[in-house]
C-alpha cells in the first residue's frame, strides 16, 4: 500500500530512516574489528613491552580506537548528510508554534549563547536528577562505560567527547534521520521519534533517558534555527560540561543536590521559552 506522503510505502519510510544507522553500526564493527586485529598483530610482533604498554593505557588505546571507529563509521553517510542539508531549506519555516525568525532579523552570537546556556543547564540538570534518584549508582552497565570514558587523560577526554562524539552523532541522528523523518512523518513526530533513537542507541537505561531528553532538545535546537550548527554547538557544550564536572568532586558536592538540580533545569525551561 502506498502512503499519502510523497507516495512511498510504510516499510520503505522506515527502511530509509533505520538504513543509516544500520551502515554506521556496520562499518564502526567492521573498522573495530580491523583495528582489534592490528593491535594483537602488533604484540606479537612487538613483544612484552607493547603489550606491557597496552595493558597500562587499555581505557586510552579504547577510546582512541572508538573515536576513530566512529569517524570511520560517518564516512558512508556523507553524501546523504550533503543530500539531507541541501533538502531542508524546501521544509516550512515553522511547526506547532514555533516561529523560525529570518537570518537578518537573528543575531546569531545571541542564539549561540543561549543554546550553549541551555545545553549546560539541561545536561548537568539531567545528570544531578539521575544521580540523586540513585539509577546511576543501580545500573551497572552505566558504571562500565563511566569507568571506560573516564580513565582517559582529561584532554583526550576532551577531545574525543566533546568533539569527535557529538560530530558523529549529529551527522546520524540530526543531519541525516531526523531530517528524514521530519521529511516522512513531520517535525513533531520526528522531534520525538529521534530523540528516542538517540537515547536508545546508548545501550544502557542511564544514558538512554538522558539520551532521549538531550535527543529532544538537540532536535528542537535543530528545528528552531534550521542550521546543523546549532545542535552540534548543543551536543558539544553539554558533553564537556558533564565531562568537565565529573572530573571535580569539589563542583560536584555543591550542584549534586536538589535544589541546583530544580534551579539547573528552571533555567533550562527559561532558555527554551527565550528561543
Amino acid at each position: 500500500m502506498k502512503d499519502s506522503r510523497g507516495d512511498i510505502p510504510p516499510f520503505q519510510k522506515a527502511w530509509e530512516v533505520l538504513f543509516p544507522w544500520l551502515l554506521y553500526y556496520l562499518v564502526y564493527n567492521a573498522a573495530y574489528i580491523i583495528f582489534v586485529f592490528l593491535q594483537s598483530a602488533l604484540q606479537s610482533i612487538s613483544g612484552e613491552g607493547f603489550s606491557r604498554w597496552m595493558a597500562e593505557h587499555a581505557a586510552t588505546a579504547g577510546s582512541v580506537t572508538g573515536g576513530l571507529c566512529m569517524l570511520l563509521g560517518i564516512c558512508p553517510l556523507i553524501p546523504a548528510l550533503r543530500r539531507e542539508l541541501t533538502n531542508q531549506v524546501e521544509f516550512p519555516k515553522s511547526f506547532a508554534g514555533f516561529r523560525r525568525r529570518e537570518a537578518s532579523e537573528k543575531c546569531v552570537w545571541k542564539e549561540a549563547l543561549v543554546t550553549v546556556i541551555l545545553a549546560v543547564s539541561s545536561s548537568v540538570g539531567l545528570n544531578v536528577l539521575l544521580t540523586l534518584t540513585g539509577l546511576v549508582d543501580s545500573s551497572q552497565t552505566y558504571q562500565e562505560v563511566a569507568k571506560h570514558q573516564y580513565g582517559v587523560a582529561f584532554g583526550l577526554g576532551i577531545l574525543l567527547y566533546g568533539l569527535v562524539s557529538p560530530l558523529v552523532e549529529e551527522v546520524l541522528f540530526r543531519g541525516v534521520i531526523y531530517n528524514r523523518l521530519r521529511r516522512f512523518y513531520g517535525p513533531v513526530v520526528a522531534v520525538v521519534v529521534s530523540g528516542i533513537l538517540f537515547g536508545a542507541f546508548h545501550g544502557n537505561l542511564v544514558q538512554g533517558v538522558y539520551g532521549t531528553c538531550m535527543g529532544i532538545l538537540l532536535a528542537y535546537v535543530y528545528e528552531r534555527e534550521r542550521s546543523f550548527f546549532f545542535p552540534f554547538l548543543f551536543h558539544a557544550a553539554a558533553n564537556i560540561a558533564v565531562y568537565s564536572i565529573a572530573y571535580e568532586q569539589t563542583v560536584q558536592a555543591v550542584l549534586f543536590t536538589p535544589v541546583w538540580g530544580v534551579a539547573l533545569l528552571l533555567v533550562s525551561v527559561g532558555c527554551v521559552l527565550f528561543i
